[in-house]
């Protein structure tokens, strides 16, 4: 439970600095993306693996190496795309997912395996971070400041703050881990 109360359970993930994923069930006019989903040992998987096997990727084939969340035992990757359903990674999706699995099959200790892979519909909301330094171009687009959405993800943003720091400490991770 945060300290305003709320209850949240969220991931830890690691995504690239120009944008926020944005999830749209509701928007099935452009492209979905392809994902893998890559499972680990149970209890195997913690920050330094992740990114052990995030560098492995980006080594295996360039453009795998996007960012990635954790929920559990899994790391999933998305090959996500624009407003122009042109994929950030400047793969297709089936590259996308060979890189993966071609890097899955050489990763040491522990062993991961691909457990899923497949479309999504979800996409990062870019913002002009020159323009707009504070993300006024993605406020806009999620319907203002004061909208629904921009309330939600402060939420999360919150709940994801909380949880990342009870977690590293329970964990005794550095700060800069």
């Amino acid at each position: 439970m945060t300290p305003g109360g709320s209850t949240c359970r969220l991931p830890w993930l690691r995504l690239p600095p120009i944008s926020r994923p944005y999830l749209s069930p509701q928007r099935h006019d452009r492209k979905k993306a392809g994902f893998v989903v890559v499972r680990f040992p149970q209890g195997s998987l913690n920050a330094t693996v992740a990114q052990r096997f995030f560098e492995a990727a980006d080594a295996t084939k360039k453009g795998l190496g996007g960012g990635y969340p954790v929920f559990g035992d899994e790391q999933i990757f998305l090959n996500a795309t624009n407003c122009e359903g042109k994929p950030y990674s400047g793969l297709d999706d089936a590259s996308f997912q060979d890189g993966l699995r071609r890097a899955a099959v050489s990763f040491g200790s522990p062993k991961p395996m691909v457990s899923s892979l497949g479309n999504a519909t979800a996409r990062f909301i870019g913002n002009d971070w020159q323009r707009s330094t504070r993300g006024e171009d993605y406020q806009t687009l999620l319907g203002g400041s004061d909208g629904e959405s921009v309330r939600k993800l402060d939420e999360i943003s919150r709940c994801y703050a909380f949880l990342l720091a009870k977690t590293a400490d329970s964990k005794g991770w550095a700060k800069d881990e």
